[in-house]
């Protein structure tokens, strides 16, 4: 019976987290199995798709990381191009190149939009769903730059870690996209593994200490390959070290900065943590480096021991001399040149050394630092953020609506204005979501409450909706109200549409009027 339950734990609880880490690799199967049956009828179906997905992410990653720069478009159909024809050895007229090329670019990035896995949510018995991204699309001037996300990034090491590249700096590659985009607690894990592989060079310099002791040759070809693959790279590790820190100050400035005048208290308190950690990995890196240097130092001594060991045991060349002087004889040579020529395959081990083995001081031992497996969490995209934003924003002006036309049968703009400056202050004001709400409601000329649960024919519709789903919300369902506008109102509605700054202040008397039954129809 333990068994079986603890099978059902299994299959049940930790359901979700193995779908959380299967995401990665749903956008790469859809990718290859259907990119190119439906295009142009089937003409291109012999192109590996997976294969052309995994080169361009390493093309991100290797301009967006190791060059630090963001991509622009015409560079990815350069590459793209490039691939289809070293590859492919597919020579196309420029137009139809640049048609493929753009199609395979918009399915990688999934028209901007991110893949979608929906399965079986076991806990809650209901379907759920997973996004992802593999590319991010920014918009900087008039220049539309592209860049790797952190989990397309974890996607390609889970295939194979970069060659002859350092997992500490692929770590803190993966560590930088996680603070751009403030999930700091994926960040905190990162960390955590950095240390471990930070804590594996240290154990490997020791176990490279106990191979000179035992065996110098073996040890001497340890130290060679520890130095080629653990100290190859600490400048540019403790470069991305530094560079962390910096993201993680900006980071930190940036969520200190008041909204609506309180601190984003969450994502501080997330840096907080981070930065902690950061801060260990660093210590731990520079002890690293440390024991390195030690390493060598030793590592030199016990080799220089070793080598005038071994001479003075094999032969005394002072002592050889004075026999040969004093005897007259030449054939003396012979204890010179015949170990030579005929070594002496038995050894044997001098008493001699047991000295140095019993007055060798023991070396203080290192506890291993225990490393928890971190939680992951649902990480949430910027477009879901932003949606938040506005529909807590929309709430609490339309509450005051709301409130207001049940206790009057006609709401001024002006007065609606007084009311939401004294609840919320003249900050109101300054709030683009504020006017975007303006822009909204005078889409129609008429609402029914009533009617918008059922069916909702606009964005701002499905907001309400949503808002009116809360039991709290209730005492208005049956509110029906239109709204009357000046010519003047209407064309200040539609330039701030057009985001015209210079009349972000400026408002226009509007109209609220709640509906009467005969009306209403």
């Amino acid at each position: 019976m333990d068994g079986t339950y603890q099978m059902l734990h299994d299959i049940i609880d930790f359901h979700n987290d193995r779908m959380r880490n299967l995401r990665r690799y749903y956008p790469f199967f859809c990718l290859q199995n259907t990119a190119f049956h439906l295009f142009k009828e089937g003409k291109y179906a012999f192109l590996d798709m997976g294969y052309i997905t995994l080169a361009v992410l390493r093309f991100f990653i290797e301009e967006n990381q190791f060059n630090d720069r963001a991509l622009q478009y015409p560079e990815i159909m350069s590459f793209l191009s490039g691939v289809l024809t070293r590859d492919f050895s597919l020579s196309l007229p420029k137009d139809e190149e640049k048609e493929l090329t753009g199609y395979i670019f918009d399915k990688i990035k999934n028209d901007g939009k991110p893949f979608v896995m929906e399965y079986f949510d076991p806990v809650k018995k209901v379907k759920s769903s997973v996004r992802m991204k593999l590319i991010d699309a920014t918009l900087s001037g008039n220049t539309v730059l592209y860049t790797i996300t952190a989990d397309a990034i974890e996607f390609y090491l889970d295939t194979k870690e970069i060659q002859d590249e350092s997992k500490i700096n692929i770590q803190q590659i993966l560590l930088e996209k996680m603070i751009h985009t403030k999930n700091f607690k994926g960040g905190i894990d990162v960390i955590r593994r950095i240390n471990s592989e930070v804590n594996r060079l240290r154990l490997q310099k020791k176990e490279v200490l106990a191979l000179l002791g035992s065996n110098v040759f073996d040890g001497v070809k340890a130290l060679e390959e520890f130095n080629r693959t653990g100290m190859r790279w600490f400048s540019e590790e403790q470069k991305l070290f530094s560079h962390n820190m910096e993201l993680m100050q900006r980071a930190r400035a940036k969520a200190e900065e008041t909204v609506a005048g309180e601190k984003d208290t969450e994502a501080l308190r997330g840096i907080y943590q981070l930065e902690t950690e950061l801060k260990k990995a660093m210590a731990n890196h520079e002890e690293l480096l440390s024991d390195c240097m030690d390493l060598q130092v030793r590592a030199d001594e016990m080799i220089r021991k070793y080598k005038f060991s071994r001479l003075r045991g094999a032969f005394d060349f002072r002592g050889f001399v004075a026999a040969a002087e004093e005897a007259q004889d030449v054939t003396l040579l012979s204890h010179l040149v015949e170990p030579l020529l005929f070594p002496k395959l038995q050894k044997q081990f001098s008493l001699l050394q047991t000295d140095e083995l019993l007055s060798l001081p023991a070396e203080a031992g290192e506890a291993a630092e225990v490393v928890g497996e971190a939680k992951e969490e649902m990480y949430r995209f910027e477009d879901e953020i932003e949606e938040e934003r506005i529909s807590g924003n929309y709430a609490a002006i339309v509450k005051t609506l709301f409130d207001e036309l049940l206790s009057a049968d006609r709401v001024a703009l002006s007065v609606l204005n007084r009311k939401l400056e004294l609840k919320f202050f003249d900050g109101i004001f300054r709030n683009s979501d504020y006017y975007s709400f303006l822009v909204h409601i005078c889409q129609k000329k008429e609402y029914d409450l009533g009617q918008i649960t059922k069916k909702q024919d606009t964005f701002f519709e499905g907001i309400l909706a949503k808002l009116l789903a809360d039991p709290a919300m209730h005492k208005y369902a049956g509110l029906r109200f239109c709204v009357i506008m000046k010519p003047e109102a209407e064309e200040l509605i539609h330039r701030i549409a057009g985001l015209e700054r210079d009349t972000a202040f400026v408002t226009t008397e509007i109209v609220f009027e709640r509906m009467k039954e005969e009306k209403a129809g």
